[in-house]
């Protein structure tokens, strides 16, 4: 009897398990983020606002390092949970913003199209180099990033299990100074 009620539960959570958010930052990390952020009015009067802490998916579009700073220009996207957690293109642009990171991230997981979640606190605009012309971009100071290695394509359209599958690598990684 007790090998039933253990193998119902450990059924039982691994289908709540499945049915949930993957959780990929820390819990200190998320605390405290903005759940009302607006990216639209923060995009059209970035310096009109109090720096906020916020959490902004999009799909990378370039990213340059110097020294132990990593820029990142964003394309932004709509975090979703369904298929799969993190952002989906929805083929709407609603504008991109910068990323300020402090620390090395690998080099593999800046290439143009990988996904990203960010969770920082936004600050005044910064000018970026955008297809060889200088913009200057509503800027986010990152305390943790989540990457997916995507080359551009959806997360969801990377199965998750299975043998013979293309495996998503991802990754968080959180600032030396936020």
């Amino acid at each position: 009897m007790k090998s039933i009620t253990l193998g119902a539960v450990l059924f039982a959570g691994l289908a709540l398990s499945a049915c949930t958010a993957k959780a990929v930052f820390p819990p200190e990390v998320v605390k405290d983020v903005d759940p009302n952020f607006d990216f639209a009015h923060w995009r059209m009067l970035p310096n009109q606002a109090e720096a906020k802490k916020i959490q902004l998916g999009g799909r990378i579009v370039n990213a340059e390092t110097k020294g132990d700073t990593v820029t990142i220009v964003v394309a932004q996207l709509p975090i979703v949970e369904h298929p799969a957690y993190g952002p989906k293109d929805t083929g709407k642009r609603s504008g991109e913003f910068a990323i300020s990171y402090q620390g090395t991230i690998n080099s593999a997981f800046l290439q143009p199209g990988n996904r990203l979640i960010v969770i920082g606190t936004t600050h005044a605009p910064m000018v970026v180099n955008v297809d060889d012309l200088p913009r200057s971009l509503p800027t986010v100071s990152a305390a943790c990033v989540h990457f997916w290695k995507t080359g551009g394509r959806d997360i969801a359209d990377f199965p998750s299990y299975g043998g013979g599958y293309e495996t998503l690598e991802e990754e968080t990684m959180c600032a030396t100074k936020p």
